[in-house]
This record gives structure tokens, C-alpha cells and sequence, in this order.
């Protein structure tokens, strides 16, 4: 269900979060066919988070194929997003997060695997199913500033399920809160590397595993 509603909306605001991102934005988008042979295969996405925009950005740097309408193969990204943002606090964020078809994550204590598994139950079912996902391993908006630890769960994903990690960087969507953008002098990147088909062998230490994923998101960003 909810993975229709998110592939409808997605598919329908394309365009519209493409020209207005062209038309305030000196957008560019790199790496596109470091996606090549994925298209029809699980994918877990994993970038830094600067500022809540971070979302449309990453939708709209999907490859199209010619002729189609909109990313047909990529679409619907699903983000993993945190229930707390499921409250009246955030009647507007939760309702954009619902009807994007994202996957809400639980905060729960994580003493084990089978505590992380439960967590990420959804998400590992929707990669299981051949979708994209897409996670911000630091857990928190950065707002531009030094990429923080990332934490176990995009390991964890990886390793559960097998299926390859594309980092990604999103340089200047932290600038965008400015009235300089409506003039037309921001700039936004959004780089996508190459995937990553490992992380270790075995029962690996998912700790330093997502380390290993922020330092390829790290190299995009510099």
C-alpha cells in the first residue's frame, strides 16, 4: 500500500520538484551511471543529511530512461524516517513523510541483533522485495557541518539482506534555507558513487562497517 501511494506521488511531483530546483537552484547531478545494472535490483542509498529538503533532492537525482515520464526503475525511493516525526508537532512533516511512501523507524534499544532486526523489520522486507530504500546513517541533520559517526543500522541492512549500498552526497542543500536561493545563487550537488558490494566477511563488526560506508560518503562530499 504504502508503497504504491509513495511511487504515485513521487512519479507525480518529478517534474515539478525538477524545474523549480532548475529555476532557483544551479542544480547538478553526478553519477547517474554508477547506477547502471541496478535498475530492476534492491538498492540501499545511503548519504548525509543537511536539511529536511534533503528528501526531494535525492528523488529527483534518480536516472530516467529515455522516453519514460519519470525514474520508473528507481521510483518509489523509500526514506527511513523516525517516528517522532509521526506527532501533532509535525502534522505537516509526518504527512509529507506518509504519502512519500517512507518507512518509519522506531527508536528502540538495540542490545543485540534480534532487537535491530525488529526495528528494521520494514525495511529489510522492502529491500527483500527489490525496492529502493534510502537511509541517512548519521541519524540526525548535519546543517553542512563535519559528517558525524555513522550508526549500525545501514550495516545491519546490508548485511541481512545482501544488497549493495550506493553512497551518495548531497553538497549545498544546507545553504537553501536562505532568501539568496529565490535569487538564483545557490548551487546544490548531489553525487552518487559507486556501489559498495561488501562490507566484511561473515558476522562482521557493523560499528566499524558503517564507518566504512561514511568514509565513501565523505570522499563524494570533498
Amino acid at each position: 500500500m504504502m508503497q504504491k501511494i509513495g511511487k504515485y506521488f513521487q512519479a507525480t511531483t518529478y517534474w515539478p520538484a525538477y524545474w523549480l530546483f532548475r529555476l532557483f537552484v544551479h542544480f547538478r547531478i553526478e553519477g547517474q551511471e554508477n547506477l547502471k545494472g541496478l535498475e530492476d535490483e534492491a538498492i540501499i542509498f545511503a548519504s548525509n543529511h543537511n536539511r529536511g529538503i534533503d528528501g526531494p533532492f535525492c528523488a529527483v537525482s534518480m536516472p530516467r530512461n529515455k522516453g519514460d515520464f519519470y525514474p520508473k526503475k528507481f521510483f518509489p525511493v523509500r526514506f527511513l524516517a523516525h517516528q517522532r516525526f509521526f506527532n501533532f508537532r509535525y502534522l505537516l512533516i509526518a504527512f509529507y513523510v506518509w504519502i512519500n511512501g517512507s518507512i518509519v523507524i522506531s527508536r528502540g534499544e538495540c542490545k543485540n541483533d534480534e532487537d535491530m532486526k525488529n526495528i528494521l523489520a520494514e525495511a529489510i522486507k522492502a529491500i527483500r522485495d527489490r525496492e529502493k530504500i534510502w537511509i541517512f546513517p548519521e541519524g540526525e541533520i548535519n546543517k553542512g557541518g563535519p559528517l558525524k559517526k555513522g550508526r549500525r543500522g545501514v550495516a545491519f541492512l546490508h548485511r541481512e539482506t545482501g544488497a549493495p549500498i550506493v553512497p551518495v552526497a548531497l553538497i549545498g542543500t544546507a545553504d537553501l534555507y536562505s532568501p539568496l536561493t529565490f535569487l538564483g545563487l545557490k548551487k546544490v550537488r548531489v553525487k552518487i558513487g559507486r556501489p559498495i558490494y561488501s562490507l566484511g566477511e561473515g558476522n562482521y563488526d557493523l560499528s566499524e562497517a558503517a564507518q566504512k560506508v561514511m568514509l565513501e560518503i565523505k570522499k563524494l562530499v570533498t
